[in-house]
């Protein structure tokens, strides 16, 4: 399998039923028993379509306005200081293109660490969105249990990319299904136990993989992958 492919925990819960719905039907579920979750649907399918482009673009195009007239400003005082003796044209010129590669390539850095942010930002004011609809729904919500469901919520339906691995837990102990996500989130009415869904096409639908059972105490629902657990999991995945 893909090494660079993003890895996710995803679990359904301890009811064999929906496991076994899981495979049978090519969707994961997500294990969120909170009443809210059917009225936030078209919230949860909508994260997509929230508008924080309009406001970003109008920021960006200030911020990267600032870093051209920075970039000119340095570029004709470090040429001012070059001074070479007559007869020196071509060793000035070469002086130049390379004091004008390095501040270039200074420059494409900022840019990228700038577009970097704006995406955490764009991130960060979707995933408020979530918590604002929870809160609006519930009389009280403690912060611990409001952090947990919105990032649980916000991951399975905004951070999960189609072709990206899921690792489900079974209700054998150390036993998952492996899958490749292969569509969006999905609020699917009157279904049983499968009503908040992503398509999924199962690769393995029970390997045993002991490594995983360390997290799967956490109070998350859905966790990235990473690190040295994600390359012991892709080796042991590669072997069977």
């Amino acid at each position: 399998m893909d090494q660079n492919k993003k890895c996710w925990l995803v679990n359904t819960g301890y009811c064999g039923k929906r496991t076994e719905a899981c495979l049978e039907q090519g969707v994961v579920t997500i294990d969120i028993e909170i009443h809210l979750m059917d009225e936030l649907a078209d919230d949860i399918a909508n994260l997509k379509y929230i508008d924080t482009k309009s406001s970003n673009f109008e920021y960006l195009r200030e911020e990267y306005r600032k870093m051209d007239d920075k970039f000119r400003a340095e570029i004709a005082e470090e040429f001012e200081k070059i001074k070479l003796p007559e007869g020196s044209l071509e060793e000035l010129q070469q002086q130049k293109l390379e004091l004008l590669t390095s501040r270039l390539n200074r420059l494409r850095e900022e840019a990228r660490l700038l577009r970097e942010t704006m995406k955490e930002f764009d991130r960060f004011e979707k995933h408020e969105r979530i918590k604002e609809l929870i809160r609006s729904r519930l009389c009280y919500i403690g912060e611990a249990h409001l952090n947990s469901w919105s990032e649980d919520i916000f991951c399975f339906a905004n951070d999960i990319h189609n072709g990206d691995l899921v690792i489900m837990p079974l209700t054998d102990e150390g036993a998952f299904a492996v899958g490749k996500v292969r569509g969006g989130y999905e609020y699917v009415e009157n279904a049983l136990n499968l009503r908040h869904v992503r398509d999924v096409t199962w690769i393995k639908e029970k390997v045993h993989l002991p490594q995983m059972n360390k997290i799967l105490d956490v109070p998350r629902r859905v966790m990235l992958i990473e690190g040295e657990l994600k390359v012991s999991l892709m080796d042991l995945l590669n072997k069977q």
